[in-house]
């Protein structure tokens, strides 16, 4: 019997021990102090995010391709202790800058031809070698940022007429200018623009500006259908893309930024087109404000002629955007103005040198803000280097903040008379309330 209890005793033992070597830790083995469960969900460290101080200039697809164009840029950015670039990598009219493996790009591919005047450009590849790009950047300590327009797409809407926002005949909405535009609704527009985004970032780019991330704001709008349509407000549709995005962005260590209308910091409510400033700033690390004196109508913020006041209205402008985002570690890195608008009666019509440009920059210095980005459409950047070395010689510089302007206004009595949003001087006599530019 003792034989007998001894022989089993032996195989438990036996069994343990081989049960404790296959458990034991070794290379690729899970640590011995915690479960398997936690183990097993450990994931790989995340990038870390490289944050500087970027003060740049847009570049559209074809200035990037042309090694020239490039040359020259670089050569401004250095004259001027700028940077850094902001590249299209899929513009407005839906086209892409360089060539992407992602399955949309190869439907628009496939049916390239088939549609009659796509868009005003076609699908041409507008960088032939983004690669060469990219080394350049490098090489001179460029950072660069991808702008990816959003739901304004003249091109995938025409091959996937199931993502297009529709008219109520059920045919392809346009806008003012023919273009066309995704449903923000649907869904697999939300994973084209983050494939979009995330072939941007495996190329080099630091920083995904998402622009366009709104709702259309001009045409016929009371004709305009999105087929896939819910109960969600256009706001929480906006924010629940960003969310979206930003985690499919994260393994890749991204930056986000937005770029949203200069009137966000102004007024309450989501415009009608999404945008809520202190909601978009839940989900990205910079607001991006399009404070171009141009596109404000005349007598917002109580200014007679903002196109011709740019130090005012891009100052009150950033304050109450400060305001908004106060406490929400969301930082601030507005688009300045590079181009002069002509006169379109409520607003635009003042010529913009060097003094404009300087003054625009000096409003964002002063409002303690020490990155900025310069818009010029045609790429020429006429002035900006007159501007800053005005700035310089002056030793303007960025300033702190000043504290009591990052205050809300105080509530007035439920009895007393109705105050403009955001401490702002009333509109002028006759203006209508403060509505969204028309331009971007």
């Amino acid at each position: 019997m003792k034989n007998v209890q001894y022989v089993i005793l032996t195989a438990v033992l036996a069994a343990v021990a081989v049960a404790g070597c296959r458990s034991s830790t070794g290379p690729g083995a899970p640590p011995a102090n915690g479960p398997a469960s936690q183990q097993q969900s450990m994931e790989p460290p995340k990038p870390k995010k490289e944050f500087i101080e970027a003060r740049g200039v847009y570049l559209t697809g074809w200035s990037a391709g042309g090694k020239q164009k490039m040359q020259k840029i670089v050569e401004l950015l250095k004259a001027t202790g700028m940077n850094a670039v902001v590249i299209d990598v899929k513009d407005s009219d839906g086209a892409i800058t360089f060539k992407m493996d992602i399955p949309w790009a190869k439907q628009v591919e496939e049916k390239r031809g088939q549609i009659k005047e796509i868009n005003h450009y076609g699908y041409a590849q507008r960088c032939a070698d983004i690669d060469w790009v990219m080394n350049l950047l490098k090489e001179n300590n460029i950072y660069p940022i991808a702008r990816i327009a959003v739901f304004a797409d003249d091109i995938l809407p025409r091959v996937r007429p199931d993502m297009a926002a529709k008219n109520a005949s059920g045919g392809i909405w346009e806008n003012r200018k023919k273009e066309a535009w995704l449903d923000p609704y649907n869904k697999e527009g939300w994973d084209y623009n983050a494939a979009v985004a995330i072939e941007a970032m495996k190329k080099g780019f630091k920083e995904i500006q998402w622009d366009y991330v709104r709702f259309p704001t001009d045409g016929k709008l009371g004709n305009l259908r999105f087929p896939a349509k819910t109960d969600t407000p256009p706001n929480e549709v906006i924010a629940q893309f960003l969310a979206y995005t930003r985690k499919k962005l994260e393994p890749y260590g991204a930056i986000v930024s937005a770029d949203i209308f200069g009137l966000t910091g102004l007024v309450s409510d989501d415009m009608g087109i999404g945008q809520l400033i202190h909601q978009i700033a839940e989900n990205v690390d910079y607001i991006c404000p399009m404070v171009y004196p141009s596109h404000y109508h005349k007598g917002e913020y109580g200014i007679p002629n903002p196109d011709a006041a740019p130090y005012d209205i891009v100052y009150v402008s950033l304050r109450d955007a400060q305001r908004r985002l106060a406490g929400t570690g969301c930082k601030i890195r507005p688009w300045l103005q590079n181009f002069s608008l002509p006169d379109r009666g409520r607003y635009g019509g003042s010529h913009y040198g060097p003094p404009q440009i300087a003054a625009q920059i000096k409003a964002t210095f002063d409002r303690g803000i020490p990155e900025f980005l310069m818009w010029d459409p045609k790429n020429r950047f006429n002035g900006l280097d007159a501007a800053i070395a005005s700035l310089k010689q002056k030793g303007i510089k960025p300033r702190p903040t000043p504290p009591d302007d990052l205050k809300p206004p105080a509530k007035a009595p439920a009895n007393a008379p109705a105050q403009p949003a955001g401490n702002a001087p009333a509109e002028a006599p006759g203006q209508p309330a403060s509505n969204a530019p028309a331009r971007r």
